[in-house]
């Protein structure tokens, strides 16, 4: 691996962070952002502890408790939810996308859309 502190966009995230506090704005990694990556990581730990598939639990959704997933998405196109759109540790901008009858997230380059 080469430089993976810059690579991974480490610093980027890091310095967006800071300018944002000093800026009063929202920075592009949010708390909730956070707070998904470790649902996901402690479904990864359970995993590894009882050797299955374990589910990733969210009960604060989008950041509304006690609503269906759906009731708190909001509407992308016919087709998809949005779930975040992001700007990425290399300028790209990306969506990330919840297909409205499937269920599959994915991920288009903001530039595929337009």
């Amino acid at each position: 691996m080469g430089d993976e502190v810059n690579d991974l966009g480490y610093n980027h995230m890091f310095t967006d962070m800071f300018k944002s506090c000093e800026e009063g704005r929202q920075p592009a990694e949010t708390f909730y952002d956070g707070y998904v990556v470790n649902a996901v990581l402690d479904a990864a730990y359970r995993s590894a502890e009882s050797k299955q598939w374990e589910p990733v639990n969210l009960p604060v959704w989008r950041g509304q408790e006690g609503l269906s997933q759906e009731k708190t998405l909001t509407d992308y196109d016919a087709n998809f939810y949005l779930i975040k759109e992001e700007i990425t540790h290399d300028g790209r901008h990306k969506l990330i996308l919840k297909d409205k009858v499937s269920g599959k997230i994915v991920e288009k380059d903001l530039l595929e859309v337009n």
